[in-house]
């Protein structure tokens, strides 16, 4: 009933301003995946809880466009609110721009918050609009009307990402940042993705849940850097370290009145699949067209090609995760054995406080999806305490969850039985842990793009007439966000190359709605695997130190190099991990790694 209402607040607004239909996207100012409170405007307005979406309002209909990754979660949580949902295959689909193109009267008026949709797409939502002669307009901020207790810009502290840990200084990311810009004819660039300030600032905070970043703009200048950004969250001793590199702090409001004050002869720099509509707007009219270059910004495949202080601070964080892994599944498989009552919270719960143990963990890295049986289906599942399942001594329990540490970040799912199984589990079980080891053992010519390597994984659930909606892999940021680009393994045509240094998670799945579902999931850090006549070729080193059960699989299913490869990799975890863990946890972590 709150959607409801809020829904039909909204158009009375949209009728007042002269809008056919308003858009509300999932993201913040900065292109973020996961967003403060106070940008996540879309939930507000829908209840949708997933971390992508787009709704758009008109006169007579609402709808919610997602992908199939949240197709079951957004049917649950959107009934009675009134919002139609539309399927897409994946998030890369423009359905609810060619659904307006069709849908909307000629002449129309359509309002986004301009600082919550970034340039690019606001222009192909124009260009799509244009034989129909509508208009985009933006109103920033215009579910304020409606949102009066909307949450305001977090406060949390600002810290320095040590170079112990970055491999690098901020300085010297400076000075090839700015031999970059140069390269395209700039002397200055805005940079306004989270991640990328905080990667080449060396810059941490807590603004938005599960991502350490600074709610911030960075103006790199020819001889300085301007950061926006709440001045109030610098401690002096944190405003002197930047102020040694040529870094001021200004007000985070202030950025466009800078811009719009610049007199300088240079160009400019920007990424207009990031940079927000208002503030690119801001920028082309201080610059001009011909001195604004828009080009995909440098930073994202410099940041992804990890440094051997960031890769071994990764392994070091995957010792620490396996070391806290053995004790909870050991926990769990007690408590579940002994009868005693825990619930997917209890379970996710449990798991957190294990790692919290660690005295260099910072915080989870995303959402645990702690999901058992049917639920564990949805390949995002959101545990909530109240609504969640109690864990019986029987089917699969799906773990997926991360942590950041100081030296690196985690991101990794396990599959485990809490007790007798299906032979349908146990061959999706199987099947899927296939799948997982054949793309672990790929030898690919350097210049394959992650496409090409996605079928490798999917090879074995297509023969058997299995697959996944969502992509076999994406990259992963070092304190930073969890899902990193510019690289990925998945079906989606992407020309982006795998090369040294990237760090990619291997998870295909397998899901039965209503039933069970199945997903192993191991980070593996590409690097160089030699070359001879035919070229340069790459190959995988896998990264996670958590075992894989063995009980409940199909060893007839298996090829002896995938046996040899999985015996390997548990006989490693083990040896890795023995000198954490207490003698009775070695000996149980034994038993689960024995020879198949």
């Amino acid at each position: 009933m709150e959607t409801v209402n809020r829904i039909a607040a909204l158009r009375k607004l949209m009728e007042e301003w002269g809008w056919s239909a308003a858009i509300i996207v999932s993201g913040d100012p900065h292109d973020s995946e996961y967003t403060p409170l106070r940008w996540c405007q879309r939930q507000f307005i829908s209840g949708f809880t997933g971390s992508a979406g787009i709704v758009v309002v008109t006169a007579h209909h609402a709808g919610l466009w997602v992908d199939s990754r949240y197709h079951i979660q957004a049917s649950r949580e959107l009934q009675g609110s009134g919002i139609e949902l539309h399927k897409m295959v994946s998030v890369e689909e423009s359905g609810w721009m060619d659904w307006l193109a069709m849908n909307l009267p000629d002449g129309s008026k359509v309002g986004v918050d301009g600082l919550c949709i970034s340039i690019g797409d606001a222009g192909r939502l124009q260009e799509m609009l244009r034989p129909k002669r509508c208009k985009v307009v933006s109103r920033p901020d215009f579910l304020d009307a409606i949102w009066p207790d909307r949450p305001g810009l977090p406060q949390d502290a600002v810290w320095i990402h040590e170079e112990c840990y970055s491999g690098r200084s901020a300085k010297d990311k400076l000075e090839w940042f700015r031999n970059r810009i140069a390269g395209y004819g700039c002397s200055h660039a805005l940079v306004s993705r989270l991640d990328q300030v905080a990667w080449l600032l060396n810059i941490r905070s807590n603004d938005i849940a599960f991502s350490p970043l600074v709610i911030s703009y960075a103006l790199v200048e020819p001889d300085g850097v301007v950061l926006f950004a709440e001045e109030s969250k610098f401690t002096p001793e944190v405003l002197s370290i930047l102020a040694r590199d040529g870094i001021s702090v200004r007000p985070y409001h202030s950025v466009c009145d800078y811009l719009s004050s610049m007199q300088c002869e240079g160009s400019i720099l920007v990424d207009t699949a990031s940079l927000n509509f208002e503030l690119g707007r801001m920028v082309y009219e201080t610059f001009g067209a011909a001195r604004t270059v828009a080009a995909a910004s440098p930073i994202d495949v410099e940041k992804a090609c990890k440094n051997a202080v960031e890769a071994d601070g990764f392994r070091r964080a995957y010792i620490a995760d396996g070391v806290a892994q053995t004790r909870f599944f050991r926990w769990l498989e007690r408590s579940i054995g002994e009868g005693s009552a825990v619930t997917e919270s209890d379970a996710a719960d449990m798991l957190h406080s294990l790692r919290a143990e660690n005295p260099d963990f910072l915080d989870e890295s995303f959402e645990t999806i702690s999901a058992y049986g049917a639920n564990a289906a949805l390949p995002h599942y959101s545990t909530v305490r109240g609504k969640d399942s109690l864990l019986q001594p029987r089917g699969l329990y799906l773990n997926d969850s991360g942590a950041h540490y100081r030296y690196g970040t985690t991101d990794i799912t396990r599959t485990v039985p809490l007790g007798p199984l299906t032979e349908l589990e146990r061959q999706d079980y199987t099947i899927d842990l296939k799948a997982m080891i054949d793309l672990s053992v790929a030898v690919f010519p350097e210049g394959t793009p992650g496409c090409r390597l996605d079928a490798v994984a999917r090879r074995p659930l297509w023969q058997t007439m299995r697959d996944f909606g969502h992509g076999t892999g994406h990259g992963v940021g070092n304190l930073l966000n969890v899902h990193e680009g510019p690289q990925t393994i998945r079906q989606n045509l992407k020309n982006q190359s795998l090369l040294p240094g990237m760090i990619t998670s291997n998870e295909p799945g397998i899901y039965r709605e209503g039933h069970h579902g199945v997903r192993h999931e191991n980070m593996i850090l590409c690097k160089s695997a030699g070359s001879n006549e035919f070229g340069k070729w790459l190959c995988f080193e896998t990264l996670t130190m958590t075992y894989i059960d063995t009980t409940p699989i199909l060893t007839e299913l298996l090829d002896p190099a995938e046996r040899e490869w999985l015996n390997t990799f548990n006989g490693i975890v083990y040896d890795t991990l023995r000198p954490y863990l207490t003698e009775d946890e070695a000996k149980w972590l034994r038993s689960k790694t024995i020879r198949i």
